[in-house]
């Protein structure tokens, strides 16, 4: 299924740390939204963490927690599937020995 939405543009505007940005995304409005709110968070959280409050250092410190953050994730995810994987494979040798015992 094809979700006609996906291929027209759109422009939100959202304010991320004090500033208002103009975004031309292919994502649903409320995407978008969300999104911005997660930077902000993160880029306020920041601010409020260290002593300088130069906004191009607190945008790189931000980018790198919520790296950080997806890098974590996605190694969980890969353990997560590397264990479906071997249970899946043990599953076959069991059912297989069933079905075609020695």
């Amino acid at each position: 299924m094809i979700d006609e939405n996906r291929n027209s543009k759109s422009t939100i505007r959202v304010n991320i740390f004090g500033k208002e940005y103009s975004i031309r995304s292919n994502e649903n409005t409320e995407y978008v939204a969300e999104v911005a709110r997660f930077v902000d968070s993160k880029m306020i959280e920041v601010d409020r963490s260290i002593a300088s409050s130069n906004p191009v250092q607190v945008a790189v410190l931000a980018a790198m927690n919520i790296t950080d953050e997806f890098f974590s994730e996605r190694k969980k995810t890969e353990d997560n599937l590397s264990k479906v994987d071997q249970r899946c494979k043990e599953l076959i040798e069991r059912i297989s020995s069933v079905l075609h015992p020695d």
